[in-house]
């Protein structure tokens, strides 16, 4: 059976980011104690986190933007919707019955926010794109002009970078109370009942590998607890009385300090 497949347009701009930080050429020769070496070391540390920051950033504002299409930090996804969507992502083959709208978000919770991920496969919910490699620049040479004129050493680093997003149906968020883990399993619940325009499941979450559950450091306490406790409060019937705890290792945990959700 042939299928067709539907194009849509995306794509992820590419921008320029540099961190440049001077220091007085006499103060680096007069400098005994070492008290600027780590200074500049700390600019490989920045540059290695930048990544993270940005795909934080990312995250934050497809968050903080659900479903308004006109803010300036809205984060849009290939089909024309917010990234997060509670009133739904359009499902099925458009111009044709039975389109269905898709949400991937709860947000009747009144906590802080926590994303479930699937990045089981080449294309990932969020994608961090490199166009050209961060390089770290030195110009604190004596014959540079700027040190000769100004008697400043330089020391900088560039690289042109962009963030995107990918398939909605990877990515999951909930401000529900992570400490119950009824909220938790409804997330994932949720997540495998996605299907592609064909109707037939998209299977989110089928691997074992490449399932992320992220969160805040506010919530990395019950993060930790559910993903790692031997047992959970029984659920439904079962709710007043401790069992194994069935989502033990359901995902790896990533403790994102960078995220303000």
């Amino acid at each position: 059976m042939l299928q067709n497949l539907e194009a849509h347009n995306y794509s992820i701009s590419n921008d320029d980011y540099e961190n440049t930080i001077g220091i007085s050429r006499n103060t680096i020769m007069d400098d005994q104690y070492g008290v600027y070496t780590p200074v500049i070391q700390q600019l490989g540390i920045d540059t290695k986190a930048h990544p993270d920051v940005l795909i934080a950033a990312l995250i934050t504002n497809a968050i903080n933007n659900v479903d308004s299409l006109s803010s300036s930090g809205s984060v849009i996804c290939y089909d024309g919707t917010t990234f997060f969507s509670e009133t739904g992502h359009p499902v099925g083959l458009q111009g044709q019955s039975g389109v269905t709208n898709v949400a991937n978000i709860d947000n009747t919770g009144t906590g802080n926010f926590w994303i479930l991920l699937d990045c089981s496969r080449p294309i990932r919910p969020f994608i961090f794109q490199m166009r050209q490699e961060y390089v770290v620049t030195r110009m604190n040479v004596t014959t540079d002009e700027e040190v000769f004129m100004r008697k400043t050493f330089r020391y900088g680093v560039d690289g042109r970078v962009g963030t995107g997003v990918g398939f909605w149906q990877m990515a999951y968020a909930s401000n529900k109370d992570l400490s119950n883990p009824a909220n938790y399993g409804a997330a994932r619940a949720a997540m495998r009942k996605f299907k592609t325009d064909a109707g037939l499941p998209f299977g989110a979450l089928s691997s074992t590998d490449g399932i992320y559950l992220m969160v805040g450091p506010d919530l990395e306490e019950a993060a930790r607890q559910l993903l790692n406790s031997d047992f959970m409060v029984g659920y439904g019937a079962s709710s007043s009385v401790s069992t194994s705890n069935i989502w033990k290792a359901s995902a790896q945990l990533i403790v994102n300090p960078f995220l303000s959700i």
